[in-house]
């Protein structure tokens, strides 16, 4: 008999809620469970789940987890930011800033947010997709602009005070924790046990260091108990299945040494004892998130049982004090057995079984090459290994960190930004799943990363290799190489530019690309991002230095000077790249080195890119030797572009306005794009000689980047949308 999809989904969803008889108890959820996977960088992402460069999920996204072998997925989810608690807060205290949110949480007049339905509709469709497939969910509040996570503190105790922040009222906090979890569960009330809840993500884990973090203390607890008891009630309240649905709680900042204190302060559940679960995190940090070296301590990059015999410094567990290994350090196979046997016996002999929401260690493919590269490869597999091996022995239930980035420092399992559901970690994934019994599924790619990532040395030393491939067939794209600064580049206030020898062979996949044309490769532009607030400053390569890409290699200097507004925190800068913009775009650009110029004529090597710069959107990079030739065989003659002068620009709620100044007629295009280089509004139109003015519409919010292009013209502008 064949039976169709949606009559599955519904008798899944719909499983014993006629009479809403009680449901399994969480300790009977562990075995089937298995092992976890979280959809990171997506449905939490605040206001729009794309706008951090990740699709919203498919079914053969979600067919691809399950056939991985996970059989539970936690969704990081927003909701603040897709409710009314959003514009009330906006009007109450002024425009939303990306850094420090001004207006977050104090607002005790506005305590019953409502949650968009649109929102919770897109919600339960990744939901029922994923339960479609037989797996558990576990849907939590996720950051969200910290409007909880930030905020485990009250009054005047606000350590952000002064800091841009304003006085805040845990009582406002914990209303609107009962708000949004009484209408998440009213609305899927009727879900059986494969859906689970949980009531937050990191309590407390941005708080400000300031040289010290802020002390994380029992009356800090009592508030973030608070939080807990208001998100219990809400949902045990709501019918349905919700009066006996496994519950998640988390210990203050998801720290295995804070386990104690929630031990000590559980929150009371009306159910009565056995359906609850605890959560906590696990990025030992030296080993799975520390990008440099500091003075009480070494990056690790290799892992127990696998040390180096030439970089011993950056073994697993290397103390700096004792120059010795410490096999009781955060991460070593010592720790990590006594971390979780305590888990053990605090929660789970209890009844109290324990998730690790979280977990993850970033793969330094542009800090190592050749063996050492190998090594830390291998060693990453042996981490994951065994994480989920202690974890299935204690009854824990593990789930891997996924943000689906394919560059460098990535924790991605499955591939899935282009379309396409791969895995990308084969020797990670096998190694977990050995510890659940299940057989190895494809073949290892360490051979191949360490082959990508090693370039042998020569006389010409090394340069990056960008590939440029459209994924989209009618939209503006970008390809972005960044180069993130740190130690003696932190400080540009001594440099006059930058010189960047530059060579390649970039094509359109389209029309052939024309001044008329809205195909191709267009403008080819460097950025800065300096300061606390990451300001952006751009200017056009192209018409700097009337580029021409060949095979040939040429040196292009652009002044800081050139850039389209006078650079501000040269003294606090934080990266330099490069955006190629263009419509159906494939080819190469390679280049060699970027320098730093001085007002003396002399200058300082930024890179040489010995290791890999990040690459994003259509980009992709590779290390190569810096004489190699390039793959590509045609050369583009690119459109001159000419430096931006004389937009102004007034943006509105879901609204922008633009007046330029044309110096013929002709056609003209306007394109606002978010941070990822991702087209969100754009207008094509007639432009007159003089003064012209456009406009475009979107919700969008955030910080975005306005270009008109016209003719040889072209004018760029950074957009705050409210």
């Amino acid at each position: 008999m064949k039976i169709s999809t949606y009559s599955i989904i519904c008798s899944a969803l719909l499983m014993g809620t006629s009479a809403f008889a009680a449901l399994p108890k969480s300790t009977t959820l562990v075995e089937p469970m298995g092992m976890g996977y979280n959809i990171g960088n997506t449905m939490e992402v605040p206001e729009e789940p794309t706008n951090w460069g990740n699709p919203l999920p498919t079914k053969e996204y979600i067919k691809a987890i399950k056939a991985a072998g996970f059989n539970t997925v936690r969704i990081p989810c927003a909701w603040y930011s897709h409710s009314d608690a959003l514009t009330q807060d906006v009007a109450t205290y002024g425009s939303k800033d990306d850094k420090t949110y001004k207006h977050v949480g104090a607002a005790t007049s506005f305590t019953t947010p409502t949650i968009k339905e649109e929102w919770l509709k897109q919600v339960k469709d990744v939901v029922d997709m994923i339960i479609a497939e037989g797996m558990y969910v576990v849907l939590n509040s996720h950051w969200d602009e910290g409007w909880l996570e930030d905020r485990v503190y009250n009054g005047t105790a606000n350590p952000r005070s002064g800091a841009g922040d304003i006085a805040n009222s845990s009582a406002t906090t914990e209303a609107r924790q009962k708000a949004f979890w009484s209408q998440i569960a009213t609305f899927f009330k009727d879900y059986d046990e494969h859906l689970l809840f949980a009531g937050a993500n990191e309590p407390g884990v941005n708080d400000p260091w300031n040289g010290t973090q802020w002390e994380f203390d029992n009356a800090r607890m009592k508030i973030l108990q608070g939080y807990y008891n208001a998100f219990i009630n809400a949902v045990r309240s709501a019918g349905g299945n919700n009066d006996t649905r496994t519950l998640i709680v988390q210990a203050p900042r998801t720290e295995m040494d804070f386990a104690s204190m929630l031990n000590s302060n559980m929150p009371t559940d009306p159910a009565g004892a056995g359906y609850m679960m605890v959560e906590v995190h696990y990025y030992p940090y030296q080993y799975s998130l520390m990008t440099a070296d500091e003075d009480w301590g070494k990056q690790f990059y290799y892992y127990t049982g696998l040390e180096s015999t030439t970089d011993k410094e950056h073994n697993m567990g290397w103390n700096v004090y004792s120059n010795s290994i410490d096999n009781t350090a955060l991460g070593t196979p010592n720790q990590i057995k006594k971390a979780f046997g305590e888990l053990k016996i605090m929660f789970c002999d209890k009844g109290i079984p324990v998730i690790i929401g979280e977990l993850g260690a970033i793969k330094r493919t542009n800090q190592l090459s050749g063996d050492n590269l190998k090594l830390h490869l291998q060693g990453r597999a042996l981490f994951y290994g065994e994480v989920a091996k202690n974890a299935k022995a204690n009854g824990i239930i593990p789930y891997v960190w996924d943000t689906g980035a394919e560059n460098d420092g990535n924790m991605t399992f499955i591939t899935r930004q282009k379309g396409v559901y791969n895995v990308l970690d084969p020797d990670c994934l096998n190694a977990m799943r050995a510890a659940y019994g299940q057989e190895s599924q494809g073949s290892s790619n360490l051979d191949s990363l360490v082959n990508e990532n090693t370039v042998p040395e020569t006389a010409d030393g090394k340069a990056v290799l960008l590939t440029y491939k459209t994924v989209t067939s009618d939209s503006s794209e970008v390809g972005t190489l960044r180069v993130n600064l740190s130690g003696n580049f932190k400080d540009l206030s001594k440099y006059t530019g930058i010189t960047v020898r530059i060579k390649g062979s970039v094509a359109s996949a389209g029309p052939a690309a024309n001044s008329d044309s809205e195909y191709g490769w267009t403008a080819l532009e460097v950025f800065m991002m300096t300061g606390g607030s990451w300001d952006w400053f751009d200017a056009t390569v192209a018409a700097q230095a009337d580029l021409e890409l060949t095979d040939q290699y040429k040196d292009i200097t652009v002044n800081f000077s050139d850039f389209r507004k006078e650079i501000t925190g040269l003294n606090e800068a934080n990266a330099i790249g490069f955006n190629l913009y263009g419509t159906q775009v494939t080819g190469t650009i390679m280049m060699d080195y970027i320098l730093l110029n001085k007002a003396d004529g002399s200058a300082d090597t930024l890179t040489n890119f010995d290791t890999k710069p990040d690459a994003e959107g259509i980009a992709s990079a590779k290390i190569v030797a810096a004489n190699s030739s390039l793959d590509g065989t045609s050369a583009l003659q690119p459109r001159a572009i000419a430096k931006a002068s004389g937009l102004r620009v007034i943006a509105m709620q879901g609204k922008v306005s633009a007046m330029f100044s044309a110096a013929r007629a002709g056609k003209a295009t306007a394109m606002l794009m978010n941070g990822l280089g991702q087209v969100i509004a754009k207008q094509s139109f007639d432009a007159s000689a003089g003064v012209n003015t456009v406009e475009l519409t979107s919700g969008f919010r955030g910080t975005a980047f306005l270009v008109i292009r016209q003719g040889s013209q072209n004018f760029t502008a950074k957009v705050n949308m409210r």
